[in-house]
């Protein structure tokens, strides 16, 4: 037992390091650790269908999603304008149009997943640019702070909720879900959040103490449905963890659950801000 959890620490910190070293070093080194991510992300997403026999194949899928991926990033650096995005759109066809050459039988099923693929894995990922330069100024091209209290507050949820819930949980909170998840576990890990969010309030001068405590209250039930919602997609197709790329925490899918599906909504409140 201490083995694993000297393993699972350690690769941990490991992805800790990686992650938010990128986010103070350069946005061309997140970009490109993103990017990495998304290529794995996308590999875990398509495997898990191609392994159920649900799907054929996955090399499109993973072509759309990087394709995207480089798009909305590149659009977050204003290398390009708005209006490139819109060759998304053709984009997408084409995908239609390439699976009226196979020989499948379940077409609309290989479409559907390449497209999902995308939204659930490619844009998630590739939002986070866009909380990497907010907000943009003539002074500053990027804040690392505020995307650094994010994936603080994400990772205090998460952490918060696995000991308070392995102290004092009970109360199964979605159990033809996520069995060993409680409402103890939850409710915990959603005050520790919030309190984590007041000091990030206070040190933190890149938003104010009631921003800090909003994103908190985005990102507690956003991290809880992400991780269900993970957890759902595992289950239906029978399996534990979406990879194993890091020891003790699964995948890439795994690992980012939380964050990724809390991102549109807190991309959503900065730019009101804005």
């Amino acid at each position: 037992m201490f083995k694993s959890l000297f393993v699972r620490t350690l690769a941990g910190a490991v992805f800790a390091i990686v992650v938010l070293g990128s986010v103070f070093w350069h946005p061309i080194a997140l970009a490109i650790v993103l990017l990495v991510f998304t290529a794995i992300g996308l590999y875990e997403f398509f495997r898990l269908f191609v392994n159920a026999s649900i799907i054929k194949e996955s090399r499109i899928g993973i072509i759309v999603g990087l394709l995207t991926y480089s798009l909305i990033t590149a659009y977050a650096f204003n290398w390009i304008e708005a209006v490139f995005l819109l060759i998304l759109l053709p984009l997408f066809f084409l995908i239609f149009i390439v699976e009226l050459y196979k020989n499948n039988n379940q077409a609309f099923t290989q479409i559907a997943f390449q497209i999902l693929g995308t939204i659930y894995v490619a844009v998630p990922f590739s939002l986070y640019h866009f909380v990497h330069h907010y907000p943009l100024d003539n002074t500053q091209s990027f804040d690392p702070w505020i995307l650094t209290g994010v994936f603080v507050l994400v990772w205090s949820n998460d952490t918060f909720a696995y000991l308070f819930g392995s102290a004092f949980g009970k109360r199964r909170l979605f159990e033809r879900i996520s069995p060993k998840k409680s409402w103890e576990g939850t409710i915990g890990g959603g005050f520790a959040t919030i309190g984590v969010a007041i000091l990030l309030g206070n040190y933190l001068p890149s938003l104010d103490l009631i921003n800090w405590l909003i994103l908190s209250l985005i990102i507690i039930p956003a991290a809880i449905f992400g991780d269900l919602i993970e957890s759902m997609l595992k289950r239906n197709v029978l399996v534990k963890d979406s990879g194993n790329i890091m020891p003790g925490h699964g995948g890439v899918l795994d690992r980012f659950d939380a964050a990724n599906f809390a991102l549109p909504f807190i991309v959503f409140f900065l730019y009101l801000l804005a």
